[in-house]
């Protein structure tokens, strides 16, 4: 079993419950880019560090009135997931930092965020909820394209085009409303 938790209050509080989360996740997907794409970063860490202070400046805005903010736990409480909704403008949200541990994955973790982000997501009257994702996140893609998401144009200010890793990147969107 495992609860699905919005995360309020002070982003100093919230980055302190995900940054394991949050760092685990861009290790991880640095080490994929290198395995699948042969990416060689000069300084990983750097690397790792200037997208998790990228995360870290979008708390006020993921956990302000139209954002939202998810953490998964297991039936130990101990964090095992983590997604979130980014407003970009009155009818669009975007959905980021989904990400399950390993040892969590195929009991339906990420499916419950992402589903939870989407209910929000309409009750706060976003029309679209648009997404990027790793060329090699597969099973997310599968995860994504079975509620209803369909693959789109890249859309301006995506973080991985702002280092330079777009060619990488896969983009999505669901039109929320026709979609119920």
């Amino acid at each position: 079993m495992v609860d699905i938790e919005r995360l309020d209050g002070r982003p100093a509080e919230a980055e302190a419950l995900t940054a394991p989360l949050m760092l685990e996740y861009l290790a991880w997907c640095g080490e994929r880019l290198t395995a699948e794409h042969g990416v060689i970063f000069d300084d990983s860490a750097a690397s790792v560090a200037a997208h998790h202070a990228e995360f870290t400046r979008e708390l006020p805005h993921l956990l302000g009135p139209r954002g939202r903010l998810l953490i998964a736990r297991d039936d130990d409480r101990t964090p095992v997931g983590v997604g979130a909704l980014k407003p970009v403008d009155a009818g669009t949200a975007e959905i980021k930092r989904m990400y399950v541990r390993p040892q969590a994955r195929g009991q339906g973790v990420g499916r419950a965020i992402l589903l939870r982000l989407l209910t929000d997501a309409r009750a706060n009257g976003y029309a679209t909820a648009r997404l990027e994702t790793g060329t090699f996140m597969r099973e997310a893609h599968g995860l994504y394209r079975s509620v209803g998401f369909r693959d789109r144009p890249i859309f301006d200010n995506t973080e991985a085009a702002l280092s330079g890793l777009g060619k990488f990147m896969l983009h999505m969107e669901i039109d929320l409303v026709t979609r119920g």
